[in-house]
């Protein structure tokens, strides 16, 4: 954090030392190490959260881009169909197909909504 050489920090030792005074200089070395360290938890403490907040606009951006174009996906309209194209009618549900379905041995096949127990016979 602090780029101090090694002869800066003996100097700035020396000069407390005068200043302060031997009696003192434990008593100071300790307060100043406590706020030290008060100072990088803060500190790493900020850094983390700006990280963070980083990331969650990254991750807002990333989700408003998707709900764009999904939006834009489902506004899109869609192409109707040209009167040249002729649409086949649906196949018809109402009674039984043209052709019964025939075993190999040449018998009607049972409905499949018959009862099990028919079809199984």
């Amino acid at each position: 954090m602090f780029d101090f050489s090694f002869g800066e920090l003996v100097v700035l030792a020396v000069i407390a030392l005068l200043v302060v005074g031997p009696d003192k200089m434990p008593e100071m070395a300790r307060t100043a190490g406590r706020w030290y360290g008060v100072l990088r938890r803060t500190l790493t403490g900020v850094r983390a959260e700006v990280e963070q907040q980083l990331l969650l606009d990254d991750l807002r951006r990333e989700a408003d881009k998707l709900r764009n174009l999904a939006n834009e996906d489902l506004l899109a309209p869609t192409p109707a169909p040209q009167p040249s194209e002729e649409i086949p009618p649906p196949p018809s549900t109402s009674g039984e197909s043209a052709l019964p379905a025939v075993q190999s041995e040449g018998v009607a096949a049972p409905s499949p909504t018959a009862p099990i127990e028919e079809r199984l016979h």
